[in-house]
């Protein structure tokens, strides 16, 4: 069995996965290759992804389709994007000859028409990254319900695209319905549960949880859990300044938590930004990880990761922070609690800072061993592949 992996891109959380996901496949000795249309050279990924050919035509098209879903359709911060070019190639001999097509992100890599028409015979599946399959375009709904009346009305575009946004949403309604040899895979049970409602007539034996997959980190040890010091808090996002990421309400936290216990904690903050976030006289580091090993060793003096997220689905970071023997501090939105449960971790109310103060002052050193073999166990490459090739290999009709 041949399994093709296809990724608009080898930036993102979304591309991470799958090109994690192709490497636990390899591992367990499967076919699997990964193919994008746009190679942003990242650690090795640059060695294992196939870059598919594009010309300068399409190249330029996507360009302009981005800058007129961001400046003309959405109205906020918030990403929508209801248009997506089909950039990928359908001859590709890869795709030919695949026995089962996984998509990770198709952001002008495909239509989604395209994607479950073409080549009937395979097996066709979906990671749910974020909600934009199965809505008329927006990434996360937010508190939104428009999407049970068709998003005829979506609050996150201009009045002059809400009829685009429904057909869109109607289409991708009539394409699964239509198609019984797609499967998605969820990496949290908050996305499964918002997929499932969204295809509320679709088998519910189609929709099937599994956690992105996270490399192990050989080097935990449980220096941080004996050493006397304050506690190292951490925030990590490929964009600092993502209002999703609420990085805004975890300073103002942190200040307060720092002055009662003046000179004790410090934070640290990994991700990419224009701005300086340096606090006064206030522990505060700022710096950019270029590859998973990068952030391995950042995770090694780090004591505890938070996540404050207004809205989310289950990001890799709390997988990588686990892994790394980290303890978390995370916002009760998207597929969050549930890890937190799971691990015993700490939540508070998203957007409510005196919550976020409680926990950072009441958070306790752990074994790092102990968090990590559970997240081997849960996250670890072995325990995903096992679970991908059951999916690959179920008969669903």
């Amino acid at each position: 069995m041949k399994i093709v992996h296809l990724v608009t891109s080898t930036a993102g959380g979304a591309a991470q996965a799958a090109i994690r996901s192709h490497e636990a496949l390899l591992g367990a000795n499967h076919n699997s290759s990964i193919l994008s249309v746009e190679r942003r050279v990242e650690g090795h990924s640059n060695e294992i992804v196939k870059k598919l050919p594009t010309s300068s035509i399409s190249r330029i098209l996507s360009s302009v389709t981005t800058v007129i879903q961001q400046k003309a359709i959405q109205k906020s911060s918030n990403p929508v994007s209801p248009i997506s070019l089909d950039l990928l190639n359908w001859d590709d001999p890869e795709i030919q000859t695949a026995d089962v097509l996984h998509l990770h992100a198709f952001y002008n890599l495909v239509s989604v028409r395209n994607f479950l028409s073409k080549y009937p015979h395979k097996k066709k599946v979906v990671t749910l990254h974020d909600e934009r399959f199965f809505t008329g375009g927006c990434h996360y709904q937010m508190d939104c319900e428009q999407l049970e009346n068709g998003c005829r009305r979506c609050p996150q575009v201009r009045i002059l695209y809400h009829p685009l946004v429904a057909r869109q949403r109607k289409s991708v309604l009539r394409l699964v319905n239509g198609n019984l040899d797609v499967t998605f895979v969820c990496p949290s049970l908050w996305m499964m549960q918002r997929a499932m409602n969204a295809f509320p007539e679709f088998p519910d034996s189609h929709f099937v949880q599994i956690y992105n997959p996270i490399p192990t980190n050989s080097t935990v040890t449980n220096q941080s859990a004996t050493r006397e010091r304050g506690i190292n808090f951490g925030f990590v996002s490929q964009n600092l300044d993502n209002p999703i990421k609420n990085l805004g309400l975890l300073l103002d936290a942190f200040k307060e938590v720092s002055a009662v216990y003046t000179g004790q904690h410090s934070l640290t903050l990994i991700g990419e930004s224009n701005r300086d976030y340096s606090m006064g006289g206030l522990e505060v580091s700022q710096r950019v990880v270029n590859s998973t090993l990068e952030l391995q060793k950042a995770f090694r003096v780090m004591d505890v990761l938070i996540v404050p997220s207004t809205h989310d689905n289950l990001p890799n970071v709390m997988g990588e922070a686990l892994m790394s023997g980290v303890g978390l501090i995370g916002s009760n939105v998207g597929g969050i609690p549930e890890i937190a449960k799971l691990f015993n971790q700490h939540l508070f109310e998203s957007g409510n800072k005196a919550e976020l103060v409680q926990a950072m002052q009441s958070f306790k050193l752990a074994d790092r061993t102990h968090i990590k073999d559970q997240a081997d166990h849960v996250f670890g490459y072995q325990t995903i592949a096992a679970r991908l090739s059951e999916v690959y290999s179920s008969k669903l009709h």
